[in-house]
């Protein structure tokens, strides 16, 4: 996980499948250890790509495979292969199977998409966080209310005839407080509905 986000099957699935409906090639997106987390070819996933195993371990950070390369190497096939970088930190490897010359710059291109794609991803996150935080602030302060109101309507009471002023702002404040608690759960209903 990097700060929220899954570098999962699903998520380098998408970027797969985008990247090989626009460009038409094959392409494999290697995790840790160089082992193929998602690709246009189903039969390869769960298996360890050479070439991505070197750029994993900090070899090598791109390797152009050509046909002769790729029989001596385990797992591989020609194409061009490069490290994915977010944040600093190497979390990807993608692979385009075809000529080194011709697929290099569909590796870059699923590189960015991949990368955008996690940008996207951590924003929504810290949305998130954010949100609940600003949700369990107001949710507070909707209690607070409620307590006051509480204590208000108590003292109002002891006051008797002399407390209707403070009564009725006792109850308006038991309503907006409750208007508040309304509104939060309101929140959560469409975050739910996305």
């Amino acid at each position: 996980m990097l700060e929220g986000i899954d570098l999962d099957a699903d998520l380098c699935g998408r970027i797969v499948h985008l990247v090989h409906d626009a460009a038409g090639y094959n392409i494999n997106i290697m995790g840790s250890g160089g082992v193929i987390i998602a690709s246009s070819d189903p039969a390869r996933v769960g298996k360890v790509h050479d070439g991505a195993r070197r750029i994993m371990a900090g070899e090598i950070s791109e390797i152009a495979i050509d046909p002769e390369s790729a029989e001596k190497m385990s797992g591989v096939k020609p194409g061009y292969n490069g490290g994915v970088r977010y944040k600093g930190r190497l979390v990807a490897c993608i692979g385009i199977s075809g000529d080194p010359s011709v697929v290099k710059p569909v590796q870059k291109m699923a590189e960015v998409v991949l990368v955008q794609e996690m940008d996207r991803l951590s924003l929504a996150h810290r949305d998130e966080a954010l949100l609940s935080d600003v949700k369990a602030g107001i949710s507070d302060i909707a209690e607070q209310m409620q307590v006051i109101s509480l204590n208000g309507a108590v003292i109002a009471a002891r006051l008797g005839e002399k407390g209707l002023g403070f009564k009725v702002v006792v109850g308006e404040m038991r309503r907006l407080a409750a208007q508040v608690a309304e509104k939060v759960s309101s929140l959560d209903v469409k975050r739910n509905a996305r």
